[in-house]
């Protein structure tokens, strides 16, 4: 079973200290989501971020290594903004662009094309934001009384 949401997704307290029905306020974050694709070296695998999204960490769970280890790049939206090891093992993106921090009014393709032999997962964690990057959630200002 499963459950659809709309982004974002806030995580917050039912009701004030004081009981009285109304909704606490503001003083929660946003759910941290997560996406992750299977790769196959030399083939782009890409993970779709809705627009506005803030990316938290990239990781590449390299299952076989690439013939000569290397680095792969990580494009969002065909730029570079990251790179990873083609290592075998669980592997860090380092980050190497600030358009990680709002992916922009659109949705993103992130892509990696990992080394000729390499195969594994890619993982990507973000939070999912409105468009213009914030986490007001719809239907803010209601109250359950």
């Amino acid at each position: 079973m499963s459950s659809t949401f709309t982004a974002p997704i806030r995580v917050n307290t039912r009701q004030t200290t004081s009981n009285d029905g109304t909704i606490s306020a503001d003083n929660t974050g946003a759910a941290v989501l997560t996406q992750q694709a299977a790769f196959v070296g030399g083939t782009a695998t890409e993970v779709v971020l809705p627009a506005g999204s803030i990316i938290h960490l990239i990781q590449a769970y390299v299952s076989v290594a690439a013939g000569t280890p290397a680095t792969a790049n990580i494009l969002l939206d065909g730029a570079p903004v990251a790179t990873v090891s083609d290592d075998a093992g669980v592997n860090d993106a380092t980050l190497t662009s600030v358009s990680v921090a709002n992916t922009g009014p659109a949705n993103s393709v992130l892509s990696l094309t990992a080394g000729a032999d390499a195969e594994g997962v890619l993982s990507v964690m973000y939070t999912a934001r409105n468009a213009d990057g914030t986490i007001a959630p719809y239907g803010s200002g209601y109250t359950n009384n």
